[in-house]
């Protein structure tokens, strides 16, 4: 579990979980918001994802500089558009939609 991306928390980034089916998901969600909210910083997917015991698939996204403004952008942008976003909390991964999965019930992948 360890080296589950959002499992420890590192000073400086962040990582969230987010429900996409292909690459290009990504670009959408991380870009929906206009204006931009982040000021600094990137994001990138950080080859992993997390299959909830329902089969949704959501893969980790990592991002540094101005956290909040991230954060709000992926969280914002996957609301838009109808998008599951999670976060790893302890041994656990907390879905924005209120459920929460031991991540002992959950499929881990590394890619």
């Amino acid at each position: 579990m360890i080296d589950l991306p959002g499992y420890q928390k590192v000073e400086g980034i962040e990582v969230s979980y987010i429900q996409i089916s292909q690459s290009d998901d990504f670009k959408k969600v991380t870009t929906f918001i206009k204006p931009f909210l982040p000021k600094t910083g990137g994001v990138s997917e950080d080859g992993c994802y997390v299959i909830t015991p329902q089969g949704e698939k959501l893969y980790a996204v990592v991002y540094h500089s101005d956290i909040e403004g991230w954060r709000k952008q992926i969280e914002q942008g996957a609301e838009q558009l109808g998008l599951l976003t999670g976060k790893i909390s302890k041994n656990n991964i907390e879905l924005s939609d209120g459920r929460i999965y031991a991540l002992s019930d959950c499929k881990i992948e590394f890619y």
